[in-house]
């Protein structure tokens, strides 16, 4: 496969690490400014680029050649195989990242506990996001643990077989996929991990509270 172009790899380069000059993209890789001319003259990133900003950035080098995802360490799993250095022309905001374990002592409902902060590209960004860090592994290996999951807050009807997180009380918050029987009158809460039993609820348990959808995750393959 033939590399993009400079000038679109070089756009990557600038989206993924908040630089706008060539002064501060040559103080990022520790190169003369110069440097930077002599590549777009040969068209080419060169290979020392790709080894600092892996390291010090963790970006892809077929990311940043290619266009190929995921983008760095870590990133969000998609379903595409390319982009263009448009899609990362704005850069990422930061989300707050909960913890799911944490809980009321008086009421046992699931009480938000901020754990860290994220960058999260404005394609995966929604109104009322949530994010938290998957504590355990009741959803491998479609979401594995210490996996970060985006929940949109919007979308809480439940609509049978998709991954919904649930206050539980007295556990926090649940991860997993829900199944609604109507002939049944019944919710069925499964695990994708077989080692994990289903749980079935009555379609009408006002305790268990649907936060949301999940709608994408980031892990490491």
């Amino acid at each position: 496969m033939k590399p993009d172009t400079f000038e679109d790899a070089y756009a990557r380069i600038q989206a993924a690490t908040h630089t706008r000059t060539q002064t501060e993209i040559a103080n990022l890789l520790g190169i003369k400014q110069s440097s930077i001319s002599d590549a777009k003259k040969k068209n080419t990133i060169p290979d020392g680029w790709l080894v600092t900003l892996y390291r010090s950035c963790g970006l892809e080098p077929d990311w940043i050649l290619f266009g190929q995802e995921p983008a760095s360490k870590g990133s969000a799993v998609s379903t595409g195989v390319r982009e263009t250095a448009s899609d990362y022309a704005t850069a990422p905001t930061r989300a707050t990242v909960y913890a799911m374990a944490r809980t009321d002592s008086e009421t046992g409902a699931w009480v938000r506990q901020g754990l860290e902060n994220i960058p999260v590209f404005e394609a995966l960004v929604r109104p009322n996001l949530l994010v938290v860090k998957m504590d355990n592994t009741a959803m491998e290996p479609v979401i594995r643990r210490g996996a970060y999951v985006g929940i949109d807050c919007d979308d809480v009807r439940i609509r049978s077989g998709e991954i919904y997180a649930l206050d539980f009380p007295g556990e926090g918050l649940v991860i997993k996929r829900v199944v609604r029987d109507l002939e049944a009158k019944r919710l069925t809460i499964l695990a994708d991990n077989p080692a994990h039993q289903p749980q079935h609820l009555p379609l009408d348990t006002p305790d268990v509270t649907p936060l949301g959808k999940a709608v994408w995750v980031i892990q490491e393959l």
